[in-house]
């Protein structure tokens, strides 16, 4: 994920031989030789830059618009170089992917992928169309050309075809033209892919893209085989590694597949992926691939969390990960077995006195990478606010009257509307959906804040035909009717210069009201549900010095908030830590906890012959871990007030159920040593796997006590 070259400008391939299979000739029907193995491991170094950055291809809730730019803002800073845009969920993507996109819609992607530019990030547009496509149908080829030219249209020079999670089935339309599914997939990609003039990154996602989905196995998989002998050299291949989400990617395992695919795939990483469990989340470093890894691929792309702001370990330590090694360099090159480096002397002394094995890597360090991100995450919460993660009422761009009839759109209407399109604002899987008054005009999130504002007649729609953007329309034909009481307040304040420019649009009361005076203006809203605002003989009148408040020696005292520490970001990192493997915090709280579960009865009042050293560190261990629960309670409050609230709302639903069966096991460990009563058997809702855990243990500890 580190940019190179900092520029979206590469070598031509075009006339400059490559010896690799992945840019040179066709090589259709003929296995991959030794020769070509060889020239596989240096690809990736080779005249085409190593893709590195991040895919949004996750399901639930998209980004915003103001979050993609802050990606961009953030991979410009750590040197990365791609951006795919495959957000599952939104529908034209993947359900609706024959529509074109609206004027608003069109407006959005053109000032994302400028935007993207602007960073020097290669914004590639990927589109799945595997759910219903009939592969032998010219007319959804062409509806695909079609769909894929308005992108191109908007500035998009990089495309991907997505042909994952969907049935292998075909239809019988499809088994007449076709000897195989690889093979009409194949025929449909290098078709658009000449179509669109070769473009120089195109990206093929197979529905073979993980070792566990290859029937029988990767090596003696046809579907693999038709893939690497069919497609066009120039295709690069998206693969997830052994699994879906993929604890180790070994170099082996990636040699095996790069000689059946006949090219360095590049990886699309579920490390950090949270789509398919709300409730964990992965806060870990970026671990289990080599370094030796990078010379062998064609790129990696991480698929990070759902929540956008707790994706900042995993994308930054990804980029230190590339960095480590982004010239493409052999560990046994760099190092012989007879030396030693600053590296590997610093991650023996990550890993001493810990349960972790030594990692083999000299030239990566997950431990360190963690801490240096850390370090510069700690910084972000001390900024209250940097981007609108959630769009708030405010003004924007007027929408432009298109006519959507022509569309074969099946959630909008056939008459001739008015039609303004507003994205979503995101939250937290696990959070309340935001309240907002139904009447109350979202704004454009692409909007530049122009000095005018425009009023729109919002139409509630039901959400299932919402699953992208929210689509407010106005009928132009209809007479405008006179706003009632309720109406009344949702409409914005105008100036001379915003009335003056949204004549066409104002009510006869909202002329009317342009005419009288303030003072008339506030006297007329006086009955509405919103107090009028105040004027300046108003303000006047409020005293502008304040006392401030001292508590005296018998009351109590401030509240003072503490600030952030590097420990509990480290703390909070390491409870959730990755799919497959607990932080040392972690473990060390499920070891202590299960040892005090079960030597409990050393200390219990049915005890008869108590072994006063046995009972003496039973309560030093429980001392010992009532200071780790206090740790993480303390954690939570000292988040909880963190001035960036944008980083809080994400990380919050986690935080509070860690915090909830923390305390709750804390004052368990302290009934155990006080008294022995019965507790009846108690339910808990399921939280992330290490709080999974803890209750587990905290269940049966229960259940032997009754």
């Amino acid at each position: 994920m580190v940019l190179k070259d900092k520029t979206l400008e590469t070598p031509p391939v075009d006339g400059v031989p490559s010896p690799s299979p992945v840019s040179g000739e066709a090589c259709a029907g003929e296995a991959a030789g030794p020769a070509e193995e060889s020239v596989i491991a240096v690809e990736a170094t080779g005249l085409r830059k190593f893709i590195s950055g991040v895919v949004e291809g996750f399901y639930g809730r998209p980004w915003t618009m103001e979050q993609r730019k802050e990606l961009f803002r953030r991979q410009q800073k750590w040197g990365l170089n791609t951006y795919l845009y495959a957000p599952k969920d939104d529908y034209k993507h993947r359900m609706f992917w024959r529509e074109l996109y609206s004027v608003e819609e069109a407006e959005q992607l053109m000032t994302l992928i400028s935007a993207a530019k602007e960073h020097g990030i290669e914004f590639i547009y990927a589109i799945s169309p595997g759910l219903d496509i009939t592969f032998s149908n010219q007319k959804e080829v062409s509806a695909l050309k079609r769909k894929l030219d308005q992108v191109t249209h908007f500035g998009c020079k990089s495309f991907a075809l997505l042909f994952d999670d969907i049935d292998h089935n075909m239809c019988p339309a499809d088994k007449e033209v076709f000897s195989s599914f690889a093979h009409a997939q194949v025929s449909i990609t290098n078709e658009i892919y000449q179509y669109l003039g070769e473009p120089e990154t195109f990206l093929f996602c197979p529905t073979e893209y993980c070792g566990t989905f290859c029937y029988p196995n990767v090596p003696q998989s046809p579907y693999l085989h038709t893939v690497g002998e069919k497609l066009l050299p120039g295709i690069d291949v998206l693969w997830t590694g052994p699994k879906v989400v993929s604890k180790d990617i070994s170099v082996e395992s990636i040699e095996e597949v790069s000689k059946i695919l006949r090219r360095a795939p590049v990886i699309w990483d579920n490390i950090h992926a949270n789509d398919y469990d709300q409730k964990r989340l992965f806060l870990g470093p970026y671990k289990g691939r080599s370094t030796e890894l990078i010379p062998r691929l064609k790129g990696v792309l991480t698929n990070p969390n759902c929540e956008f702001e707790s994706n900042f370990v995993a994308i930054h330590t990804l980029a230190t990960w590339y960095k480590s090694n982004m010239n493409g360099v052999r560990k046994d090159i760099v190092m012989t077995d007879g030396e030693d480096s600053t590296v590997s002397i610093q991650i023996k002394l990550e890993n001493e006195g810990s349960d972790e094995e030594l990692e083999t890597d000299m030239l990566y360090s997950p431990q360190l990478a963690l801490k240096l991100a850390l370090s510069e995450w700690l910084g972000e919460f001390c900024v209250p606010h940097q981007y609108n993660s959630r769009q708030v009422p405010q003004s924007g761009a007027k929408s432009t009257a298109i006519d959507v009839s022509s569309m074969a759109a099946p959630s909008l209407c056939s008459s001739t509307t008015v039609t303004t399109v507003f994205q979503q604002p995101i939250m937290s899987p696990a959070m309340p959906p935001l309240c907002l008054d139904p009447l109350s005009p979202l704004s454009h999130p692409m909007a530049k804040r122009p000095q005018e504002v425009e009023e729109v007649e919002v139409e509630k729609k039901d959400s299932d035909e919402e699953p992208m953007e929210m689509v407010v329309e106005k009928m132009v034909d209809e007479p405008e009717a006179e706003p009632d009481a309720e109406q009344k307040h949702v409409g914005p304040i105008l100036t001379d210069k915003m009335a003056e420019d949204l004549k066409p649009m104002d009510t006869d009361k909202e002329s009317l009201a342009e005419s009288k005076s303030p003072e008339e203006s506030i006297q007329e809203d006086s009955g509405s549900d919103i107090a009028p605002m105040q004027t300046d003989d108003q303000l006047k009148q409020v005293p502008q010095t304040y006392e401030v408040f001292v508590p005296g020696p018998n009351e109590k005292p401030l509240f003072t908030a503490e600030p952030l520490t590097l420990e509990d970001l480290s703390l909070l990192a390491e409870l959730f830590y990755l799919p497959y493997e607990h932080g040392n915090m972690a473990m060390q709280m499920l070891k202590e906890f299960n040892w005090l579960r079960a030597n409990s009865s050393v200390v219990s009042v049915n005890c008869k012959r108590k072994d006063s050293e046995k009972v003496e560190e039973w309560q030093t261990r429980a001392e010992k871990f009532e200071e780790m629960c206090c740790s993480v309670i303390h954690m939570f409050t000292r988040l909880s007030n963190s001035a960036n609230r944008t980083i809080l709302y994400d990380l919050y639903p986690y935080i509070w159920d860690i915090k909830s069966i923390i305390s709750m096991v804390k004052s368990f460990v302290q009934w155990l040593e006080i008294v022995a009563n019965r507790w009846g058997k108690r339910s808990f809702l399921p939280t992330s796997a290490f709080t999974a855990n803890l209750q587990n243990i905290f269940n049966k500890a229960l259940l032997s006590k009754r």
